[in-house]
């Protein structure tokens, strides 16, 4: 039998300079109960262990591990294990932080970082580094088990230390884009087909009144806001008679945000990533960036609400691009036209732009800064465009 003795913490900035190694987790529960935990982990999709963990007693517990077929692991994920599973990147830290290691989450934990330092005695003094902010070592709710069950994005609201977003906008290491009425003038073609339809649908609503009631939320939400209004639903059909004629319109009439593509391009000559992540569903954000010649600018880098648990307003799917391209989320910032995105941004600690372009200056007040153009927004970003 062995023992584990581990100490977590949430972090700040500066560990990630010092990662000498890192490896891709993908880790299941079949019993995740405070008195014992049997759990199923695949590290970089080459190794398989089963580890059965007893009580908690502060910072140790009884573990047992052995290795297991990568097949048979594969199988027990996909059919005994509850999904989602926890997915994490597991950094391995040198110079003078050998030991410990940091927990990059994604997935259904997109968002938390937490470190953890395997000591020889729980009672052992430990120098902690700089970029250590908490130790959370007796609460549960960070035990992987429990996060596998009970992700972070569902509780962190209000518990965890706030992340410092950055006060430049310039110095941001990670630009995460909105798709509509941010890259692509899709906004005016969305709500004119929306109004339309709801009308047809016996919910009058004039384009204006689309524009400023139903601007970046989802079909979803509109749904639901009818629903608590009116006491009626939507029609069955609605939404795919609503894709339908939305890509009709966007083939013929989608255009890109005027001036785009250059912020783009200067993003692309000073080296800065940046990425979309937008509540559009894959298949429509696609066919936007095709049509409007952006998607060669993202490649891959394309993220949306279908990666995620919750979409805007709730910060998942920012927290989640932020992941995927391996930035701490204090050091990205959103470029946004609408409210939810706005809000999605400061849930998940990100400085942001309001792009008010189309939606009033004022209903973006809770951005860090406010543009109304893409030379103004070049300017916030620090980059030179042509006039």
């Amino acid at each position: 039998m062995g023992v584990e003795t581990e100490r977590k913490f949430l972090v700040g900035r500066g560990w990630r300079e010092t990662v000498v190694r890192t490896r891709e987790v993908r880790q299941g529960y079949m019993s995740a109960e405070p008195e014992r935990a049997v759990r199923v982990r695949i590290t970089d999709g080459t190794e398989a262990v089963l580890t059965v963990k007893g009580p908690r007693e502060g910072a140790r517990r009884a573990e047992f591990e052995y290795p297991v077929p990568l097949a048979d692991a594969e199988e027990i994920l996909a059919r005994l294990c509850p999904q989602p599973l926890v997915q994490k990147k597991r950094h391995y830290l040198g110079d003078h932080f050998d030991g410990w290691i940091v927990d990059e989450f994604f997935g259904s934990n997109a968002g938390l970082v937490m470190a953890e330092l395997e000591a020889q005695d729980a009672a052992d003094v430990v120098d902690l580094p700089e970029w250590v902010t908490e130790e959370v070592t007796t609460d549960l709710r960070f035990d992987n088990a429990s996060l596998h069950g009970r992700p972070y994005p569902t509780w962190a609201a209000g518990t965890a230390p706030a992340p410092r977003p950055l006060r430049d906008p310039a110095e941001a290491d990670l630009v995460i884009f909105d798709n509509d009425g941010v890259l692509v003038d899709s906004e005016p073609i969305a709500n004119r087909v929306l109004a339309e339809l709801l009308t047809e649908a016996g919910f009058p609503t004039s384009y204006e009144d689309s524009m400023c009631r139903y601007m970046g939320g989802t079909l979803d939400r509109v749904r639901a806001m009818l629903r608590t209004e009116t006491g009626r639903d939507l029609p069955a059909g609605f939404a795919e008679r609503y894709r339908a004629r939305l890509i009709e319109a966007f083939e013929r009439d989608l255009r890109p945000v005027t001036g785009m593509a250059e912020v783009l391009q200067a993003l692309s000559r000073r080296g800065t990533p940046f990425c979309v992540a937008s509540s559009s569903p894959r298949d429509r954000l696609g066919l936007g960036l095709r049509v409007t010649g952006l998607a060669s600018y993202f490649e891959h880098r394309v993220y949306c609400a279908e990666d995620v648990t919750q979409g805007k307003p709730a910060p998942d799917l920012f927290l989640h691009a932020a992941v995927r391209m391996g930035v701490d989320p204090a050091h990205a910032v959103v470029v946004e036209d609408s409210v939810p995105g706005v809000d999605a941004a400061t849930a998940a600690g990100m400085a942001s732009i309001g792009y008010a372009a189309l939606t009033p200056a004022e209903r973006l007040s809770g951005a860090t800064r406010v543009v109304r153009d893409t030379a103004a927004l070049a300017a916030e970003l620090g980059l030179a465009i042509p006039g």
